[in-house]
């Protein structure tokens, strides 16, 4: 018994013993072969830590709990405000959400950037919430306390929570900060409670005041708690059935452009990004893929050349499964070598991902230094190196004592190692018209006639509530100052200002306006504009003139309309001296018509109306200037100039226009250079891949080489008998690459809008590329048989 004890606690040192050992041999004959050595840790290193910082953003947006009370139940009620009755009392929305029979409470929060402060104001993101928001989520204070029932009544909501870092920054974290006064848009809010460190829901939010309901209100967004027991197809049943009862008769639920729905919080503040990030798992998951079958191929190799050690070892007493357990040891040490050196892609990829899509709460932060992103990390690379080390290790455990050579292993290892060469392919083609798809897309993308010239171009935006210039009639001589001051910089051409700048509208006010009476075929923006806007711009005025001073100082009821919208009418001239009309506004006189100008998402088309802007800055409202030579050049003295005029109002958005478009297309020009660096790897190894089959496919037959020359075979026939030999699974791989980028395709618009099509031509080229390349590495693999002599091959055999 006791024998039998000490037997079993020997297994597991002994066992360790071996792996050591088998750990050594493999070092020594990694020294041996550095550069194979290198390659396959780089080509391992980029695929795990690629992955690795991929997950983190997964894990961050899908898997990792909100930092809120059983998150599970919290949903988010798309276009709430599509249904919920007019919003112009408090106890209207509370009594609606009291009767709820799936829903055990319901919020309102709508989302605004206000100026903000004590003694000086500063630009923030604000939330006005209905009181329950705070209680909702079970979200505690660190400081004071949230909301209390009936505080989003009017004249009862002069209060406010603030954030933990504005805390810190206006207050320096005093303690006495609860009763204190912070200005909201000019209007005093008193301090009751501090939001807990971390908490900024919505999108980074430092303020939550209660909110301010009012007829035809219709931004709210809800968040909702399902009641106990209730299962979210139960939920979307009961939200359906309640949306049916609360649509007005005129409208029909069926044919709203944007259905209410009723969506888990999580999937929701994930948003367009979860399938992104899914898009790109899947991506870097075929680059490890592709990595592991390459080194495969090249373990399947060394084994094949080291037929003669394993061999001898067998013969010495080595069973298989001890010859497996020595390469398998030596797969998982290259594998964990790797998966360290992956670390300084992972981290990279993940400051990346949080600059081109960040999270939407502060404790969503992408990190590697996460239990479970450390723990999928050190998985997959125990699987990659179990994945390529598993067929080196099944063909050393048949070794047979001669060798590889003249036995079926020899053919069954030739047919494994081609096999591999077609799985690359494969997943190289998908990946390969993935990058032509999207690369085809952001180039129409960056192609589209925005109407306006970036070049030379300065944006500063300024917003005057709460200041001295916030009332009516001190708007307009502020601006009119302002752009006096920055007309007189050296350099300046021209400058006007906008209360809507061109790619950052995510919202306009508008409506149908309507030329002489005919009715309208869409909603237009209305845009107020400062005069000469549209030679700041670099904007083509089609026909007629600009606003001048004239038309402010007389009040000119006149507008400039978009080219789309004269076209509703006739031709661009036609729109001249006509009258606009939108509801019971005074019809205005147009005078000019401009191309029109990208004000939405990129490529969008809206029609356009531009207004003379007599009251600016209200919201807010930005400044463009117009310079000669370099814009970053001229940033910081239009900055100090408008900040001289009133050091009280606040400046911010201070920016290139150059530098604004390169923001928003900032996550398409990732994806299309991540996806391009994808295909461009995955390409690379597959090059290696071929040339390292057809190369040791030559020097494995080198009799074979040496009888067909004897026998009057030239080199070129030669070599092109290998050529038609090696693109059989180049051939291959390509069809089965062909049909699964046909699958893929349709989920790439989640990545680049108008990515999603793939036509016959970029399957065509795709693979005549890779056949193409392929060939070029066969011919230069085979090219030592022109020089081989036939008397030495046949004489060493």
């Amino acid at each position: 018994m006791e024998r039998e004890r000490r037997v079993a606690l020997s297994i597991p040192f002994r066992f360790l013993g071996a792996v050591a050992q088998d750990s050594r041999h493999a070092l020594r004959l990694w020294a041996n072969r550095p550069w194979h050595t290198a390659f396959a840790i780089l080509a391992l290193a980029i695929g795990i830590g690629a992955n690795t910082g991929v997950f983190s953003v997964v894990n961050a947006l899908l898997l990792r709990s909100l930092p809120f009370r059983d998150p599970g139940q919290l949903a988010s009620l798309v276009d709430f405000d599509a249904f919920v009755p007019p919003h112009d009392s408090a106890r209207q929305f509370h009594e609606w959400r009291q009767r709820s029979t799936f829903l055990a409470d319901v919020a309102l929060l709508e989302e605004r950037d206000d100026n903000v402060g004590v003694s000086r104001l500063m630009r923030a993101h604000i939330s006005q919430t209905s009181w329950n928001f705070f209680s909702l989520l079970g979200v505690q204070p660190v400081l004071g306390r949230t909301f209390a029932p009936g505080e989003d009544d009017r004249g009862r909501n002069d209060i406010a929570v603030i954030g933990y870092g504005l805390w810190q920054e206006l207050f320096a974290g005093d303690p006495r900060v609860l009763g204190s006064v912070i200005r909201f848009a000019g209007h005093p809010l008193t301090i009751v409670g501090v939001a807990p460190p971390g908490f900024s829901y919505p999108h980074d939010a430092v303020l939550w005041k209660p909110a301010n309901f009012s007829t035809g209100n219709n931004g709210w967004d809800a968040i909702a708690r399902l009641k106990p027991g209730v299962t979210w197809s139960q939920a979307r049943a009961a939200f359906a059935a309640e949306v049916a009862r609360l649509t007005p008769p005129h409208l029909k639920f069926d044919n709203l452009p944007h259905p209410p729905a009723v969506t888990p919080l999580q999937d929701q503040l994930a948003g367009p990004v979860r399938n992104a990030s899914l898009m790109l798992m899947a991506g870097v998951a075929l680059i490890l893929l592709i990595a592991c079958t390459n080194v495969a191929n090249l373990l399947m190799a060394r084994t094949a050349d080291r037929a003669a050690e394993l061999s001898v070892r067998s013969a010495l007493g080595a069973s298989r499964a001890r010859l497996a357990q020595q390469l398998l040891t030596e797969c998982l040490l290259l594998s964990l070598v790797a998966a360290t050196a992956g670390t300084l892609v992972a981290v990279w990829t993940t400051s990346i991902a949080a600059k081109v899509q960040p999270a939407a709460l502060a404790t969503q932060a992408y990190s590697i230094l996460d239990s479970r992103v450390l723990a999928f990390a050190v998985a997959v690379s125990i699987v990659s190196g179990l994945v390529f080390g598993l067929l080196p290790a099944m063909f050393a455990g048949r070794v047979p004592p001669s060798g590889f050579r003249g036995s079926t292993a020899a053919s069954t290892s030739r047919l494994t190692r081609e096999s591999l060469v077609a799985v690359q392919v494969m997943l190289t083609i998908v990946l390969l018209t993935a990058s032509f798809s999207i690369g085809r897309a952001f180039l129409h993308i960056m192609g589209i006639d925005r109407g306006f010239t970036t070049s030379g171009l300065i944006t500063v935006s300024v917003a005057l509530d709460g200041t001295t210039h916030g009332v009516n009639g001190r708007q307009l001589s502020y601006f009119q100052e302002t752009l006096s001051r920055i007309r007189r910089l050296p350099g300046v051409r021209s400058a006007s200002a906008t209360e809507f700048l061109p790619l950052y509208a995510t919202d306009f006010v508008g409506g149908p306006f309507s030329l002489d009476g005919r009715p309208p075929q869409a909603n237009s923006m209305a845009v107020p504009v400062m005069p000469d806007y549209f030679r700041t711009m670099g904007a083509k005025l089609l026909c007629g003139r600009d606003f001048i001073d004239a038309d402010l100082r007389d009040d000119a009821e006149v507008a400039i309309v978009s080219e789309s919208f004269a076209a509703q009418f006739g031709t661009a001239s036609d729109a001249l001296s006509h009258r606009l009309t939108n509801g019971d506004d005074p019809p205005r006189k147009i005078i000019g018509v401009v191309k029109g100008m990208d004000y939405m998402t990129p490529g969008a088309n809206h029609t356009q109306v531009f207004l003379p802007s007599r009251d600016p800055g209200g919201f807010f409202s930005t400044v463009v200037v117009r310079v000669s030579g370099r814009a970053e050049d001229h940033l910081a003295e239009v900055r100090d100039v408008m900040r001289s005029v009133d050091p009280q109002v606040p400046v911010f958005g201070v920016k290139t226009m150059q530098q604004r478009l390169e923001e928003t297309l900032r996550r398409p020009s990732f994806y299309r250079t991540a996806v391009l660096f994808f295909a461009g790897f995955a390409l690379l190894l597959v090059v290696i891949g071929i040339y390292g089959v057809v190369s040791y496919a030559v020097s494995r037959r080198m009799h074979e080489m040496g009888v067909r020359l004897a026998l009057g075979t030239t080199p070129a026939r030669v070599r092109g008998m290998l050529l038609r030999q090696g693109l059989l699974p180049v051939v291959a791989g390509s069809i089965l690459g062909i049909a699964g980028a046909a699958l893929t395709s349709r989920y790439l618009e989640s990545l680049v809008e108008g990515a999603g099509s793939v036509g016959l031509a970029t399957f065509l080229f795709s693979v005549l590329f890779i056949a193409a390349i392929a060939a070029t590495s066969i011919w230069a693999a085979t090219r030592r048989i022109a020089a081989l002599d036939i008397m030495d091959i046949l004489r060493t055999e």
